[in-house]
């Protein structure tokens, strides 16, 4: 029998909302908002999960599960690994979170990758930092169906501060930066955010029909901005809209990178990226509430340099980037009527048998 402890982190995402899944490149941060799945392995041939936040229990035998339920998280990863366990495999397992749920700081990629690590260990296989990332993406967006990319769980994997291209071959790399100052703002609102993306994709597809139309070499990874938002001014419709966000956000993404890669930056400079970053989740997505720039207005009046939408918006949270002033921005945000958390860099997947 073995006990094994898998615990894998939340992440901001410092720059690249709604781009990670339209294969562009986004900025990571793993913080120390943490989900543990901690078991001990058996001979009975029964896997059994007790979710303690959730008040929920999770049993099923060793063999390849039907995936009937939405976001049946546990079941699709073991399914990955169900063909590597011992025969008559089994456990007992328990799940323990302190990671805001639908607020933007992913903790469903965060279970994952938990998972992922804890069957890892289990079947002895020893995956790569980079396959066991690639298996948690596979578990939760592709064999599940739902709708976002790759960054969140490549970021609970590697931790830290990670710069990642969400498309072949999926190059990543981690930044030596420790980025401080980090409050996460919390507007108590809940958010949909698998209905809000596959909306948000299908409109921002629609407008690269409607520009490959007028440019036929059209390209999001190539393609200009100016290109773009002048197309949208002479014609002012939705998917036009959503697809100036996109390339506006994926030039800030560029720009924070050679920033963050060479340490070369003021405190002001970075909160300039973040503002700009949040003006094209606003203006142009649409999806921050008028509860949410309250509360950012009262973060930034207590010393907050920036804030900016985290997840897919009309709700959740907002990350306010406040060296030297945590403590008062987040009373702040407290007295504004919202919840706040201050939060460090850490780091990714980490898993210890005993």
């Amino acid at each position: 029998m073995l006990e094994i402890i898998s615990s894998s982190p939340g992440r901001v995402c410092l720059f690249g909302e709604d781009v990670d899944y339209m294969n562009l490149e986004v900025i990571t941060i793993a913080v120390n908002q943490r989900i543990e799945v901690k078991g001990k392995t058996n001979n009975s041939g029964i896997i059994k999960f007790t979710l303690t936040d959730l008040g929920k229990e999770v049993k099923f035998s060793n063999e390849t599960q039907p995936l009937n339920e939405k976001r049946d998280y546990i079941r699709s990863v073991f399914n990955i690994f169900q063909e590597y366990l011992p025969k008559n495999f089994g456990a007992n397992v328990e799940v323990n979170s302190n990671i805001l749920i639908g607020k933007g700081l992913s903790s469903s990629s965060a279970l994952c990758s938990a998972l992922v690590g804890f069957f890892d260990k289990a079947s002895d296989l020893n995956l790569t930092e980079k396959e066991l990332a690639w298996n948690a993406y596979l578990a939760e967006v592709v064999n599940l169906g739902e709708p976002g990319g790759m960054m969140d769980q490549y970021a609970s994997v590697f931790g830290d501060m990670l710069y990642l291209e969400c498309r072949e071959p999926y190059r990543f790399e981690k930044l030596d930066t420790n980025l401080t100052g980090m409050v996460i703002g919390d507007t108590l609102t809940k958010k949909e955010t698998i209905q809000t993306i596959r909306k948000r994709k299908a409109e921002i597809n629609q407008g690269i029909e409607i520009m490959k139309k007028r440019d036929t070499s059209f390209d999001l990874q190539s393609s200009s901005f100016s290109e773009v938002h002048q197309a949208y001014k002479e014609n002012t419709n939705r998917e036009l809209q959503r697809l100036v966000a996109v390339l506006g956000i994926r030039d800030v993404v560029r720009d924070g990178y050679h920033k963050m890669k060479n340490q070369d930056f003021k405190p002001e400079e970075l909160a300039e990226l973040i503002d700009s970053h949040h003006l094209f989740q606003q203006n142009y997505f649409e999806n921050v509430t008028n509860q949410m720039q309250e509360l950012i207005l009262s973060a930034k009046n207590a010393g907050a340099l920036a804030c900016k939408l985290l997840g897919s918006g009309n709700g959740g949270s907002f990350l306010a980037y406040s060296p030297e002033k945590q403590k008062e921005v987040a009373q702040a945000i407290i007295h504004a009527g919202g919840k706040a958390y201050i939060l460090y860099q850490d780091k990714g997947l980490n898993v210890e048998i005993s």
